[in-house]
């Protein structure tokens, strides 16, 4: 799926070191090759390496985990010394269909792992340096409550919502602003898999799963907001 950023060359980024969780794939790809034509020195993470060469750095790890959150903060600190700006896009939902019944323990701690826990993690590792130089958080939050497939991932992001907000409060004040983005649905490679499990337990196709009055359009809005 084609989800890249229409960006120009320029230096709006030059010498600010940011990193982007989910780096190699999707949104997170994009939002990598954004900064990184605009002049910045990315690092991106992901448990599998890009699969096509990147001008980014790449940090093999399962922020998801805590052993991965901890080795992207320590490959930060030691090689960088610090970051400027956090992208936290890493997250998504493996959940099957069949609505809130189907959601078992083990995928409800597995939608806050993925989606809730990376974040908690890398701001408490990487915030202290942001601080001393001020710069910008910025907390990628998607709006897709699906009850059908996303219940749980749902769940986990307006808890990471509630963090961003609480986290806003403390560190704005010392100079690091903290953003929420709510983006409308994108179709990534990730979001075709999960509208393809809904066609088939719905014994649809994928053009009436994704069409605008199909499951993904029907709940894809979101608005931006600053936390």
């Amino acid at each position: 799926m084609n989800t890249s950023i229409q960006s120009t060359p320029n230096s709006e980024f030059k010498g600010k070191r940011i990193l982007v969780t989910g780096g190699t794939k999707g949104a997170g790809k994009a939002i990598a090759g954004h900064f990184s034509r605009a002049g910045g020195t990315v690092i991106i993470t992901a448990r599998s390496a890009p699969e096509e060469k990147t001008d980014s750095h790449f940090i093999q790890a399962d922020v998801a985990t805590i052993d991965g959150s901890a080795k992207v903060i320590r490959y930060t600190l030691d090689r960088f010394k610090g970051i400027d700006i956090i992208v936290h896009n890493v997250g998504g939902s493996s959940a099957p269909s069949g609505g809130f019944i189907t959601v078992t323990d083990e995928l409800w701690q597995q939608a806050i792992n993925e989606n809730l826990y990376p974040a908690v993690r890398l701001d408490r590792g990487l915030l202290p340096s942001m601080i001393e130089r001020g710069p910008g958080v910025s907390s990628i939050q998607r709006a897709l409550p699906l009850y059908d497939s996303t219940l749980a991932y749902a769940a986990a992001k307006a808890a990471l919502t509630n963090y961003s907000k609480a986290l806003s409060n403390e560190v704005s004040p010392k100079g690091v602003r903290v953003v929420t983005v709510s983006p409308g649905f994108i179709e990534t490679d990730a979001a075709t898999r999960m509208i393809e499990r809904m066609a088939e337990r719905a014994k649809s196709d994928y053009e009436t799963a994704a069409r605008p009055d199909g499951y993904a359009w029907r709940y894809s809005a979101g608005p931006a907001q600053q936390a």
